[in-house]
């Protein structure tokens, strides 16, 4: 199966997370970019008014693909409103995809992003995967917004998370070949 990783990062917490699975599945990556520059305001308004942005044309076609890892941050319980965008302009492309974040991690978050990304997609992922900042910050500073909203990862961060990304990818592998045995 030929796979593309899409992913949209603010403060590049995500990008790191796209460029571990890239080198693990060899593939090919898309970076989705806005139009005009975001800011903590820009996003607090696509949250209020569920706005999503412009975003630039892809440098990729989507449609040569057969199957897709999404990664993107979360803000407020929803998937980040440029990825949101993404999904619009080329949900008729996306059959087979698997998303993960990185992202602050909230209770129950999880079993929303199924359903937000089932309603923008018209399908259900195969896998969706939450990597916790929480899991990064020292005892005293997990879950508050301030610390897991404001940190950035760091050299080494990404190795506390190897187990859980490898499983996340044999998850994904094994749904795949499942699927492609079906057909």
């Amino acid at each position: 199966m030929k796979t593309l990783i899409v992913y949209y990062s603010y403060t590049n917490n995500n990008e790191a997370l796209a460029n571990v699975i890239r080198e693990k599945l060899k593939c090919d990556i898309l970076k989705i970019e806005e139009v005009k520059k975001r800011n903590g305001f820009t996003i607090a308004l696509d949250l209020l008014f569920n706005r999503t942005p412009k975003i630039k044309a892809s440098s990729s076609d989507v449609a040569l693909y057969n199957q897709y890892v999404f990664i993107a941050p979360i803000w407020a319980g929803k998937i980040a409103s440029p990825m949101r965008s993404f999904f619009i302009r080329d949900r008729f492309y996306i059959s087979n995809y698997s998303f993960i974040t990185l992202c602050g991690g909230q209770p129950g978050q999880k079993e929303k992003l199924v359903t937000s990304l089932t309603r923008l997609l018209g399908h259900e992922p195969g896998i969706v995967q939450e990597l916790q900042i929480n899991d990064l910050l020292p005892e005293d500073k997990r879950n508050t917004v301030k610390y897991t909203s404001g940190y950035r990862v760091q050299p080494g961060d990404m190795q506390k998370f190897n187990p859980a990304i490898d499983d996340f990818l044999n998850s994904v592998e094994a749904l795949y070949e499942l699927k492609r045995m079906t057909l």
